[in-house]
Parts: C-alpha cells; structure tokens; sequence
C-alpha cells in the first residue's frame, strides 16, 4: 500500500490520495506526513498578510497545538494573540515583565494558560484572562541572575517547561500553585566566574558538535561562536543547531559518528563498494573523469563524494574544509582503494592545521599496498606538513601559558574531564548554507512539517531561507523583513509560516495561486549572490561585522518610529 501512496505522492495524484484516505487510516496519516509542505507549495510561497500591533522587535511567536491561535511576544513586554487565518488581532496580554520577552509558550494543552520569559531574569506563567483584568501572575521564577532567552514544554507532561539563561542555568519549573524549581541543570558558561556546583557524572550527558569546532574550542574558556536555538523533528531523533556566526547543522542524536573519527586511520578489511556507471571508467592511479556533482545521479557512490569533497575544498567557505576532509573519509572507509582520497584528506587536515593527525594518515598511507611510486602523496605534505606540526606545538605551548594566567586570574580552567567530553561530541549528520546569523542571538532553525523534508530559518540580512533537508538544497528564499528576520515558525499541520524579527509586525506566508504571469515580489531572484555575499560577510572580523550590521540599519521612517532591537 505504501508502494502506491509514494507512487500517487510522485505524481502529485493528491485526488486518489484524497479519495483513498476516506476509507484507510494509513493514507491518512501518509498524507498528513507527506503533503503539508512539498517542492511545489514551497516553490509559491508569498507574503498573504503582516499583522500589526506591537511597538517594538518581535522575538518570539508561538502556535497553539491545534494551529488556530498564533502568540508574539515582543520588545514592549506585551504578548499579542491573534487569530492568523482571519487576520485579526483578539487580545493584548500585558505583562509583569520590564525587559524584552523572548519567549512564549502555551501551558496545560488549553491554550489559556501562557509562559513567558524576558529579559529582566523572571519567567512568569499568567492565565490570559487574570492577564487582561492586570491580576497576578499565576506563577513567577526569578530563580535566574542574567536573561531568560528561551523557553521549553513538554510533550507528554502538560505542567512542566524549562526556562535556559545567559547565567548558565536551565531550570526546570511545574506550573502549580506555589513555583519551586524542580531541579537544576548547570551548563558551565560564565567563563569569566567561578563556579562553586560539583561536576556531575561523566556519562550523564552527550555532547554534540561539528568536529571542527568540537577540536578547536576543546581547551577553550572562552567560546567563539554560540547556538542560538535547536529544535527538535516530531519524531525526536534529529536535532537542528542554528550556529551563531557560522552554519545549520543537523544532528542524529542517535548516531555514533563520532568526531574522533578523523583522526586515526582504521584498519580495513573489506573490499570497494560498487560505483555507478559514471565512476567506471578511470585514469591512473584512481582518478575519475571529470564529473559534475549534478550529474551523478547515484548520492551513495563515490564521484559524487569526491567531486562534493573538491568543490568545497576549493572554495573555503566556513566548515568547508572540514566537510571536505568529511567526504574524504567516506570514500576511504567505502572505497579503500581509491588513493585520490588519501591525499584530499591529508591536504585538508593540514588547512585544518591538523598536523599530527595529517602525519598518522600520511603514514599509513604511505604504507599501503595500494600506493606505488606516488609522487604527490610524497611530496605534497613534506614542507608544509612540518610547518604545521612546528607551529602546532608553539601553538600548544603558548595556549598552555595562555590558559594558566587567564586561570589565574578567573580561578578557572578547562578541566580534563570537560575537553574528554568535547572532544567525544558527535559530529553532525547536514548542514545547511546560506542564511547569516551573526548579528542577533535568537534567531531560530525550525523543520518544516510533521516528516520534517524541510528546513527554514531567518537570516541577518532580513530573508528567509527553505531548505530540503536530504540534499541540503536552497528551494527557496524570501525577503521578509527590512532588516533581521530571527523567528519563523511553520503551522502545526498546514502549510502556512508566521515570521517576524526587528520589524513590528508578524508576517504569514502560504502558497500563492497558480497564476499566469505572476511574479512574487518577496522571491529573492539571484539565491545565489545573497549566499556567497553572506558567506563573506561571517568571515569579517568582529569590528567589520558590526560597521556592516550598522548599515543594515540605515534610519528611516520606520526606524524613526520603532527602536533598535536589543537583543545581544
């Protein structure tokens, strides 16, 4: 049955698919997975209508879980609920708080109790209508000492949520009568305060990161970049991570592909998978004809890692060397054989300045049967590798001086215990390009649809990315604010996207009619100038990074009217 539901859904045959799920419930729920948001109905996304009433930047949206309510929050402290499909604005909620809210979320599965969480240290839960007469508030933590920036619920436990601050903390919380935390989870961030919380066990937590950031900031007080948001697929086995000042990544939090390994060369013994017809036909010594990554109609064959592993090796992007030494590995550990992988992964560890694990893996393949009289793998490391390997070790020893005297002065330092647990993360499954997020530190990473195909985010520049989820593709972009967009948030179960950012107002999208001629104004034209201007700018340094925000910032009318959003 599931043969013809894929058949139908490929076809775009939603008439049987409709009459057939009338009289079988596994077409219903096929359906609902499947057809809420596709190519095509993404494809037509536009702007149906902005709604207005807040005074200041919108930081957070919220949908109730049957999707006929929409929540904002916002600089002015008020949270708004409106009903999205008629456009209509139903009530203004004010709030106890004196700081920018920014983060709301509907408590106990009725949708009249809310939670909110700003930037004055306080998460309070109200119920609407207490709200509105300006009662007190149901319940009120101000366990925290720094801003709440984000709130979470439960989906099996109606009264419980979580508040996480820029004090380190997350605080797990029930809304009954009287508020008293329910436990406290420390997440060691106050790199410039001692911390006077025992560790915990080891094993009590699993840490997931890109390698090449998990490596470099291993022995770091200081971090150099910051999530600003993760979300969760509906099934809970993928986990996305928007990456403040670089990428999306997604993480299977069930996988074991774990960084460590790209740093020691394993011991094969199996022989070189199949490869499709475009690989077949080879040069000396392994070397495929020159084939297009959009050629290779087979994702699980070997041109295609390879020509994705060149092609990102060439350009230099963010994390790129990193995903290219990526593919290298993939091809070593399918096709062992294949000796233009071994010299692609060493030459990325040493851009990674890698040094001693480039050496290990020149070594052995140095010593494999498979390389005879090969010149550039001799040759290509011998000087530069060296360099990297001395400079590596100078490195360490004034990283080690470094990290005493700022121990020294802080009483801190990164334990051994907390760079194991770094350097064990789990690297990411996907990751997504050509959003920035480098200016705000809420911006959002969200799936689209109960199967999770899509990914969406806001970006610095004020557009909105989609991306499908397997190949990691742009489908399409969209320009929503004048400046920053920080929240987009896809509808329970239809295909319909509130957003909202620096603006004031909250934008819905849904697929516009199939018209003849008709050109979406919102549609960014040239996708890909908007990526490689974004991927240059995350590469300034911090002072060019905020001349440049500052000229996203420009006064106008409107910014005469509504005040610079302060959010970081």
């Amino acid at each position: 049955m599931e043969g013809r539901l894929r058949k139908w859904r490929s076809k775009r045959d939603f008439l049987k698919l409709l009459q057939s799920r009338e009289t079988n419930a596994e077409t219903s729920k096929f359906f609902k997975q499947h057809s809420q948001f596709t190519d095509s109905l993404i494809k037509r996304l536009g702007l149906e209508f902005e709604l207005l009433g807040h005074q200041g930047c919108v930081n957070c949206l919220e949908w109730t879980p049957n999707g006929e309510r929409l929540a904002s929050g916002s600089d002015d402290t008020n949270i708004i609920l409106w009903d999205p499909f008629r456009h209509k604005h139903l009530q203004l909620i004010p709030t106890q708080h004196i700081g920018n809210i920014f983060s709301v979320k509907f408590l106990g599965g009725s949708s009249t109790d809310i939670a909110t969480a700003s930037g004055d240290g306080r998460v309070l839960v109200q119920s609407i209508p207490t709200a509105v007469a300006k009662g007190h508030p149901l319940l009120e933590c101000s366990c925290h000492v720094n801003r709440v920036k984000r709130l979470a619920t439960s989906p099996i436990e109606p009264s419980l949520f979580w508040s996480a601050a820029e004090d380190g903390l997350i605080i797990s919380n029930r809304n009954e009568i009287k508020l008293t935390p329910h436990f406290f989870l420390p997440m060691d961030m106050n790199a410039n305060k001692p911390s006077e919380i025992e560790p915990v066990e080891l094993n009590c937590a699993q840490y997931y990161a890109p390698g090449h950031l998990a490596v470099e900031n291993a022995k770091m007080i200081n971090y150099k970049l910051a999530v600003t948001n993760i979300s969760f697929n509906s099934a809970g086995s993928e986990m996305l991570a928007n990456m403040g000042g670089e990428h999306i990544y997604l993480f299977n939090v069930n996988n074991s592909r774990h960084i460590s390994d790209m740093q020691v060369p394993p011991i094969f013994n199996k022989k070189d998978q199949p490869v499709c017809k475009h690989c077949r036909k080879t040069g000396g010594n392994g070397y495929i004809n020159g084939v297009k990554l959009d050629q290779c109609p087979e994702e699980n064959c070997i041109c295609f890692y390879l020509e994705r592993a060149n092609q990102c090796q060439k350009r230099k992007w963010m994390g790129d060397t990193y995903n290219a030494a990526r593919d290298f590995l993939h091809v070593i550990q399918n096709w062992p054989n294949h000796t233009q992988a071994y010299i692609g992964l060493i030459e990325c560890l040493i851009e990674l300045k890698w040094g001693k694990e480039a050496q290990r893996w020149l070594d052995y393949f140095l010593n494999l049967p498979i390389n005879t009289n090969h010149e550039k793998a001799v040759n290509l490391p011998s000087d530069v590798l060296n360099s990297v390997l001395s400079n590596q070790e100078k490195a360490d020893r004034e990283n080690e001086k470094t990290e005493q005297s700022i121990a020294e002065r802080t009483f801190r330092k990164v334990g051994e215990v907390e760079q194991k647990r770094r350097l064990e993360s789990l690297d990411f499954e996907l990751r997504f390009l050509g959003h920035c997020n480098t200016t705000t530190d809420i911006k959002e990473a969200s799936f689209l649809g109960e199967d999770g195909n899509y990914v969406c985010a806001g970006s610095d520049e004020g557009i909105i990315f989609v991306w499908e989820r397997k190949k990691s593709k742009i489908v399409t972009a969209l320009f929503g604010d004048v400046s920053i967009v920080n929240c987009v948030q896809p509808h329970p179960s239809a295909c319909f996207i509130a957003s909202s950012g620096i603006d004031s107002g909250v934008k819905l999208w849904s697929p516009l009619p199939e018209l003849e001629d008709f050109v979406n104004p919102r549609k960014v034209t040239d996708i890909k100038a908007v990526v490689e201007a974004n991927q240059n700018r995350m590469a300034l340094d911090p002072l060019e990074s905020m001349l440049v925000n500052m000229g996203y910032r420009i006064p106008t009318a409107l910014h005469n009217e509504v005040p610079v959003c302060q959010t970081c």
